[in-house]
């Protein structure tokens, strides 16, 4: 789980130093794979097992790769707009705020990868699954749009 998640995490992030260009493609190719795979197993009939899965560790998984996303393009606006400084010196600034947003990333795609193996398939009940999926859920929004912050921001 590891190996597959920081693969994806790594590519969208690395992929920023394209102009941001290939952030974007991995964020959009992996949205539309995985939307793909959501409306055949729809229409397979096999949400229930399906979202029971992934509801766990989704929380996690599929935000860190978002942040990683987002950690990228930060280093393509640096290189697209580096303002007064030299693209280097822009890119050198960037790197080092994106440093903590990919620290975050690992911790997360670990929490995630914890979840996935042992959680997610998991005997509990599906409605069991789905709750806890949700509250983490919650708790991963919550976290950012409140305890996240720092002060001053």
């Amino acid at each position: 789980y590891i190996y597959n998640n920081i693969g994806i995490a790594f590519r969208t992030f690395a992929g920023g130093i394209l102009g941001g260009l290939g952030s974007i493609f991995f964020l959009v190719y992996n949205g539309l794979a995985i939307g793909a795979v959501m409306g055949h197993i729809e229409h397979m009939g096999y949400q229930e097992n399906f979202y029971s899965f992934v509801i766990g560790h989704g929380a996690f998984e599929l935000t860190a790769i978002v942040l990683a996303g987002a950690a990228g393009l930060r280093l393509g606006l640096a290189l697209l707009a580096p303002g007064r400084r030299s693209r280097g010196e822009a890119l050198l600034g960037a790197s080092r705020r994106a440093i903590g947003m990919v620290y975050g990333v690992a911790g997360m795609l670990t929490i995630a990868a914890f979840l996935e193996a042992f959680w997610s398939p998991s005997p509990a009940p599906a409605m069991v699954k789905l709750i806890v999926g949700g509250l983490l859920w919650l708790y991963v929004l919550f976290y950012f749009l409140v305890a996240g912050r720092s002060h001053g921001s």
